[in-house]
C-alpha cells in the first residue's frame, strides 16, 4: 500500500502544525497539498489511520469561516491521514445552541454589548432557516482510499442575519456539525469532535455595502485624489481591518444664498484604499542551492488558503490583493546579486506563487539584505532592473509590482542598465524610511528618483503609526496644504500605510483607527464649509463585530 503524506504524518507526530510545515514548502509547488511520495511502503503493525471531519480543502477540524452575500454549498468530508484498511462510515448530526457555547467559552469569546464600544464575539446558532442538508448525514471513506464524497451543506443567505444597526450583524453565526458515530478502523483526531461552519458579514461597515448616493457625478466609481496602498501584516492583524478606513466625496450647498455656511449632502462612500498588501513572504538563502528562494510564513499561508473570509471581502469592493516580498534580515543573498539562473529560479517561484493564490501583485522590499556578509555573492548593480524586467515579463502587464525604494547604491534603480530603466517595470512605488520625507532631485542632501517611474506613481512619504513625534509631525504635514499643492503639480498621488494598527488600548487607540482622518480633507474639489461645490475627506468607522469588540478589536483571529 502507498503511504503518501508521509512527511506531514511524521511532522504531526513530532508536534509540528501542518500549516507551519507547509509554509515553507507550498510556493512553487503545484495542487492543493505537498506531497513527498515515498514509494511503496506497508504499514507498521498495528498502524491505525487518524481520521477527523473537515470542510473539503481545510485543515482546521474545530471551524471553518465564510464571509456571506449569498447561497453557498459547503462541502464537508471526513479525511484520514493515509488510505483505510477497509471502509470507514461516519455519522453526522446538528449540534444544538449548548455545543457552540462550549465553543464560545474555550475559546474564551465575549458578549460585551453592554459597553460603550460594544459588540459580540461569540457565535449563535444558525437559524434552521438559513441552512438544507442532505436526507443522510452519513460519509464514507471506502478501502484504499483517504477521504469520503462530500456531504454538500447550503447555506442560505437572507437578511434576518444582519440583525443590527446598518445592516450589519450582532454576532457571529455558527452551524455545528456533530460526529456521533464511527465505524471502521480509524482513531479520531479530535475526541467528541465538532466541526463549526462559521458565517460573518460580508461587507464591513454600512458605507461600504450601502448603494452609493447619485450625486450627478459621470459614474459611481472611486474618485478618490489618492491611489492608496496599505499593508497588512498577517502575523498581527486580520487582513480585513483594511476596510474600516473610508473615503467619501459630499456637496456643499446653501438653503438661502444668505447663509453664512454651508451645509453637506449626497455623501458617497468608496474603500480608501485601492491595494492591500498582504505580508510577509520572505526571500532567503536556500540551506542547500545557496540562493536565494522564497520563504513563506504560516501566518500569511493560513489567510491565502483561507481567502473567503480574510481576502475575498476586500476583492467585492474592488480593492487589489498583492503578497509583500521581503528579503529576510540580514540574508546575505537578495535582488542586487542574483546571477542569471537564480533570477530565472526566483522571478518563477513568485510568479507561480502569485498565479496559484489568485493575488493581484506583488510587493517588493529589498532593505533586509546584507550583502556586506560573509560569503555573500558579489553585488551587480544591473541585478535589480534586470529581475524586475524579468518579473515584469512573467507576471504580464495585468498584475501589479510595487516597489519600497531606499535609493541604495547597491540597487542603481536611479540609472539605467543595458538602456533598462527600472521604472518601466514598475507600477507605484515610494520612500521606504517611514515618517521621514524625503525630497527628489539631484542635488546632495535630495533623493535620485528611479529612472522611468512618473512622478505621480512615487510617494515620497509612507507611513507607520508609532508613538513617535516624527509620526506626529509626519501627520501634522500630511494634513497641511502641501498635499493639495502636490496633487495639483500631479505630482505624489499615492499615499502607503506601512500598517494597519488593531485598535488597542494603547496610543493606536486613539491615533490608529483615524488614520486616514489625519489626512484632513483631501485635494479633490472645489469647495468648503462656506463655499457651495463638492468636497472630499477620509475617515474611520470601526465594525465592531468584524474586528472583535473593544480592545483587541483587529487582531488575527486564528
Amino acid at each position: 500500500m502507498k503511504r503518501k503524506n508521509e512527511l506531514r504524518i511524521r511532522l504531526r507526530a513530532a508536534g509540528l502544525s501542518l500549516l507551519g510545515a507547509a509554509a515553507v514548502l507550498l510556493a512553487g509547488c503545484e495542487g492543493e497539498e505537498f506531497v513527498r511520495d515515498g514509494g511503496e511502503m506497508p504499514l507498521p503493525a498495528g498502524d491505525t489511520p487518524t481520521g477527523a471531519l473537515y470542510v473539503q480543502g481545510t485543515y482546521n477540524p474545530e471551524l471553518t469561516e465564510y464571509a456571506l452575500d449569498e447561497e453557498r454549498t459547503v462541502p464537508v468530508v471526513y479525511r484520514l491521514d493515509f488510505p483505510a484498511e477497509e471502509d470507514v462510515t461516519v455519522t453526522l448530526s446538528v449540534g444544538t445552541q449548548e455545543d457552540v457555547d462550549a465553543y464560545n467559552d474555550a475559546k474564551g469569546l465575549v458578549d460585551i454589548t453592554n459597553q460603550p464600544n460594544g459588540g459580540c464575539d461569540r457565535y449563535k446558532l444558525l437559524p434552521e432557516s438559513n441552512y438544507a442538508l442532505p436526507a443522510s448525514l452519513t460519509l464514507t471513506v471506502p478501502k484504499g482510499k483517504t477521504e469520503s464524497e462530500p456531504l454538500a451543506v447550503e447555506i442560505l443567505y437572507d437578511e434576518t442575519l444582519l440583525n443590527g444597526r446598518f445592516g450589519m450583524m450582532l454576532q457571529p453565526w455558527m452551524l455545528p456539525l456533530r460526529v456521533d458515530r464511527i465505524e471502521g478502523a480509524v482513531a479520531p483526531l479530535v475526541k467528541d469532535q465538532m466541526l463549526g461552519i462559521g458565517i460573518r458579514p460580508a461587507d464591513y461597515g454600512f458605507y461600504i455595502s450601502g448603494e452609493p448616493v447619485e450625486m450627478g457625478m459621470a459614474d459611481a466609481k472611486k474618485n478618490s485624489p489618492f491611489y492608496g496602498i496599505a499593508f497588512a501584516d498577517c502575523r498581527v492583524i486580520n487582513p480585513q481591518l483594511v476596510l474600516n478606513a473610508y473615503y467619501s466625496v459630499f456637496e456643499f450647498y446653501k438653503e438661502k444664498p444668505t447663509d453664512r455656511r454651508c451645509k453637506t449632502r449626497n455623501f458617497q462612500y468608496w474603500p480608501f484604499f485601492d491595494v492591500e498588501c498582504l505580508r510577509p513572504l520572505f526571500i532567503a538563502r536556500d540551506a542547500a542551492t545557496q540562493d536565494a528562494a522564497l520563504q513563506a510564513d504560516p501566518d500569511l499561508m493560513y489567510v491565502l488558503t483561507h481567502q473567503e473570509r480574510y481576502v475575498d471581502p476586500q476583492r467585492r469592493q474592488g480593492m487589489k490583493i498583492c503578497v509583500s516580498i521581503e528579503t529576510l534580515a540580514k540574508s546575505a543573498v537578495g535582488l542586487c546579486n542574483l546571477s542569471a539562473e537564480n533570477r530565472a529560479s526566483l522571478v518563477w517561484q513568485i510568479a507561480d506563487f502569485v498565479k496559484k493564490y489568485g493575488l493581484d501583485g506583488v510587493a517588493l522590499n529589498d532593505k533586509g539584505a546584507n550583502y556586506a556578509a560573509e560569503g555573500a555573492p558579489a553585488v551587480d548593480k544591473a541585478s535589480f532592473t534586470k529581475f524586475l524586467k524579468a518579473l515584469r515579463e512573467a507576471l504580464g502587464p495585468d498584475r501589479l509590482i510595487l516597489l519600497s525604494y531606499d535609493a541604495d547604491e547597491d540597487a542603481a534603480l536611479y540609472e539605467a542598465h543595458d538602456g533598462l530603466q527600472a521604472g518601466e517595470y514598475l507600477d507605484y512605488a515610494w520612500w521606504s524610511t517611514e515618517n521621514v520625507k524625503c525630497t527628489l532631485g539631484t542635488g546632495e542632501a535630495e533623493v535620485r528618483p528611479i529612472i522611468g517611474l512618473p512622478t505621480d506613481r512615487f510617494s515620497p512619504l509612507s507611513v507607520l503609526t508609532v508613538d513617535t513625534p516624527e509620526y506626529q509631525n509626519i501627520i501634522m504635514e500630511i494634513g497641511s496644504m502641501e498635499a493639495q499643492e502636490h496633487y495639483d503639480a500631479g505630482e505624489y498621488r499615492i499615499c502607503v500605510w506601512l500598517d494597519i494598527p488593531a485598535h488597542r488600548q494603547d496610543f493606536t487607540e486613539g491615533a490608529a483607527p483615524g488614520l486616514c482622518r489625519n489626512w484632513g480633507n483631501l485635494p479633490l474639489h472645489e469647495g468648503n464649509s462656506k463655499v457651495e461645490g463638492l468636497a472630499s475627506q477620509g475617515g474611520f468607522e470601526p465594525n465592531k463585530l468584524a474586528y472583535g469588540s473593544y480592545f483587541g478589536g483587529g487582531l488575527k483571529d486564528w
